[in-house]
């Protein structure tokens, strides 16, 4: 019995897990079937109203949500390969891959507005204020009218991402005084938006609440229907791929070029979208697509963005019910000034393109002007080599002339050498005056004779530099005028030095200052047998406490009383007795002199 009933489970095991393998295949294929609307969520497809495919980006959408106009008679392009025509969104036929402006996810399926943007079409339904210029078409969606103030007004309560939450326009929950603020997407991940029925004549059939007041089954419906698009549109393009055969991917594609190139055309000739007169600013960080492209930048310039705080602060509202004054971020005079930057900045570049362009050409003109410069200068050497040798076999010449007349001839102008022109102190009087005329000047530093522009004079040693060669380095040629000059460091050191050495001179052993500078006399010659007359310091009488006052003459009281200008007038009156004129000799010359014409040179 025991071994009956193992064959008997055994030959039953296979047909089990049969009907297993069919079913799940089964549920399979009946979930590839269902397609879901990106808009409403739902999965009801119907004659009048069924739900059709993108061909390119495999995206799901009634014709009613998305405002289909008939162009195509395809219902759902996917149903087969060659019996329908292919169907493509509006961002497909156009080629771009757009950014909401009325929140921060990518997500979904968009329509363009009169401005040429693009917003989600769930987000252009259920925000107020957005208008459409076609109903039935739901295009061009017009932003204009909605206020600017509401850009980055409230922040979302649903985004992951607090550096998004302030982007875009979020709404409130539509139940009584519930202030809950939320982007429509991310109302639509967590299922919370909801549609009046058909029957009911209202206005505004679109409503959307929160976590809170939502009904819970519907929201839960709702929320795996969004997590089984997301996962078929990711899936369905690589399927779809494999599935399609060569000839209908090219008919596909070159349907695609055809609606791209009548967007291109129609753009061109769109007329201008109305922009209102008024400025109507709005902060750069309500955008989501300029916070991608300022974190890219900051990605590629190395900048870490979570060290920045983010400002979670209600801006609309304050303390005492006033609304805070919020900062333009983009106005039409800003607008202006950076397509006017642009512009001259492209021509900055261009002019310096062209400026480097002759900059190259004058630099080989440059080098090839050097080589003649030396050839020349070779040349001229050898002339005057040859000169000088020609002038003395001239002069011997004459000479012999002389011998043989017996008479002393006067040498002609020809044959004299050339008088060497000494160099005056504004040339520098030490240096030697070179035969070469002074056409290409060389550093001082680098010895090198290249971009001569570059070269700079000091007036002091007459040598000329390149501004990168001093230190430190000059960026711009220092202006010069009739009262001022320029110098080197080594010249400005040497007379800094100088300078120091006048100013130690000019204070005196008494701790005064000079009012001005004097010239010093050299130091006269002093014999050392006779020692120098001592230095006569007045003593002053001063009282001290403690002492007892020292007896003074009336006569001396008497020199007292006489003023101090009298007494400085009597001390020049009086004349000096000249010292007695030794007479000694000169080291230079051993001539005899005194103390007026010697000086004692220290040794």
């Amino acid at each position: 019995m025991i071994v009956q009933m193992t064959v008997i489970l055994k030959l039953e095991m296979p047909q089990d897990s049969l009907i297993l393998e069919k079913s799940q295949n089964w549920s399979s294929q009946k979930m590839d079937h269902i397609l879901i609307c990106c808009v409403c969520l739902g999965d009801n497809s119907e004659d009048a109203d069924e739900i059709i495919q993108c061909d390119n980006c495999g995206i799901t959408v009634h014709e009613g949500c998305y405002g289909v106009d008939g162009e195509s008679d395809s219902i759902m392009s996917s149903a087969s390969e060659n019996s329908t025509e292919p169907w493509f969104c509006d961002a497909c036929k156009c080629g771009v891959s757009p950014s909401c402006e009325l929140c921060p996810n990518q997500d979904g399926i968009f329509k363009e507005t009169d401005a040429g943007r693009w917003v989600h079409i769930v987000c252009a339904l259920y925000v107020p204020g957005v208008a459409f210029g076609d109903i039935d078409k739901l295009r061009p969606v017009t932003l204009t009218e909605m206020n600017y103030s509401k850009y980055g007004a409230k922040e979302c309560s649903f985004c992951e991402d607090p550096r998004f939450a302030r982007t875009g326009v979020c709404i409130s929950c539509d139940a009584g005084m519930c202030r809950a603020y939320f982007h429509v997407t991310c109302a639509q991940k967590e299922g919370l938006l909801s549609e009046a029925a058909a029957e009911e004549d209202i206005a505004d059939p679109f409503f959307a609440y929160c976590k809170q007041h939502a009904d819970r089954l519907d929201r839960k419906w709702k929320r795996k229907n969004y997590l089984a698009l997301q996962s078929y549109c990711k899936m369905s393009l690589q399927e779809r791929e494999k599935q399609l055969s060569p000839e209908a991917q090219a008919r596909i594609n070159a349907r695609l070029q055809q609606y791209r190139a009548k967007a291109e055309l129609a753009r061109s000739t769109r007329p201008q979208a109305w922009v209102p007169r008024e400025k109507l600013p709005r902060p750069l960080t309500s955008s989501a697509s300029a916070i991608r492209k300022l974190m890219r930048k900051a990605e590629l310039m190395g900048i870490s963005t979570d060290i920045f705080p983010v400002d979670n602060s209600d801006t609309s509202s304050s303390v005492d019910g006033r609304r805070k004054h919020k900062q333009p971020a983009l106005t039409a005079d800003f607008v202006n000034y950076y397509f006017e930057r642009n512009m001259r900045m492209i021509q900055i570049q261009e002019n310096m393109a062209e400026q480097k362009n002759i900059k190259d050409k004058l630099e080989n003109e440059q080098e090839k002007l050097h080589v003649e410069y030396n050839k020349l200068c070779e040349s001229l050497e050898e002339l005057q080599n040859l000169n000088g040798k020609l002038r003395s076999e001239g002069q011997g010449i004459w000479a012999l002339l002389g011998r043989i007349t017996g008479q002393k001839l006067n040498i002609p102008a020809i044959l004299r050498a050339p008088k060497e022109r000494k160099p005056s102190k504004k040339e520098g009087g030490t240096q030697k005056t070179s035969t070469l005329p002074a056409v290409l000047y060389s550093c001082g530093i680098c010895k090198k004779n290249h971009d001569q522009h570059l070269l700079l004079l000091c007036d002091t040693c007459k040598l000329h530099y390149h501004l990168g060669c001093l230190d430190p380095p000059l960026t711009r040629m220092p202006r010069k005028t009739k009262n001022s000059y320029w110098q080197c460091s080594e010249c400005d050191q040497a007379g800094s030095s100088d300078m120091e050495a006048d100013m130690a001179m000019e204070t005196l052993p008494d701790g005064t200052k000079r009012s001005r500078r004097q010239i010093k006399e050299p130091v006269k010659f002093v014999p050392q047998d006779v020692p120098p007359e001592p230095k006569k310091i007045p003593i002053r009488n001063t009282r001290t406490r403690g002492r007892k006052r020292s007896f003074v003459p009336e006569e001396e009281k008497h020199e007292e009383r006489v003023p101090r200008e009298r007494r400085q007038r009597q001390s020049v009156l009086q004349k000096k007795p000249k010292a007695e004129d030794l007479r000694t000799e000169c080291a230079t010359c051993k001539g005899t002199g005194d103390n007026e014409n010697l000086v004692r040179y220290p040794s």
